[in-house]
C-alpha cells in the first residue's frame, strides 16, 4: 500500500532531482522513495551508509568499509561456538562496535543479507564451473 506525500523541493533541488532521474532512467519518485528508505535505515544503525556496487545496486555497507553481507558470511563461516563480534572482526580487521553494527543491520533485514549472500554463493558456484569447463579442455 502506499499513500501519498506532496513533497515541495527548492527549483535547485528539483532540477538536479530531475538530472539524476532522466540519467538514472528512472522516475523521481522512484529516487525519493528509495533515498528516505535509506536514510530512515541509517537513522536506525549508525554506522550504516549505501553505496552503489558495479552493477548499479544500492547496498548496506559499514561506513569503516565493507558491505553488511559480508560481515554476516564471515559471521556464518565462523564455528557458532567460538564466533564473537571480535573473533569477526579481528578476521576482517574491523572493531567490534562496526561488527554489531553490520550484526543489528542483518537482524532488522535478513531476508535482504541473506538474498545477497546467496547470489554471492550462486556467482562462485558458476565462476567454478566456467573454470572447471576450461579445465576439462587441457585434457583434450
Amino acid at each position: 500500500m502506499t499513500s501519498p506525500t506532496n513533497v515541495r523541493f527548492p527549483d535547485p533541488v528539483d532540477k538536479s532531482l530531475s538530472d539524476y532521474a532522466r540519467k538514472a532512467g528512472t522516475r523521481k519518485s522512484t529516487i525519493v522513495i528509495s533515498a528516505v528508505r535509506e536514510w530512515l535505515r541509517m537513522q536506525d544503525h549508525s554506522g550504516i551508509v549505501f553505496v552503489t556496487t558495479v552493477t548499479g545496486e544500492r547496498r548496506a555497507a559499514l561506513s569503516a568499509g565493507p558491505q553488511v553481507w559480508t560481515v554476516a558470511e564471515a559471521w556464518l563461516q565462523h564455528d557458532k561456538h567460538e564466533r564473537t563480534p571480535s573473533v569477526v572482526a579481528e578476521a576482517l580487521g574491523l572493531t567490534p562496535p562496526d561488527v554489531e553494527n553490520a550484526l543489528g543491520y542483518w537482524a532488522d533485514f535478513r531476508d535482504e543479507i541473506d538474498d545477497l549472500i546467496a547470489r554471492h554463493h550462486a556467482s562462485q558456484d558458476d565462476a567454478q564451473s566456467a573454470w572447471e569447463r576450461r579445465q576439462a579442455l587441457d585434457a583434450v
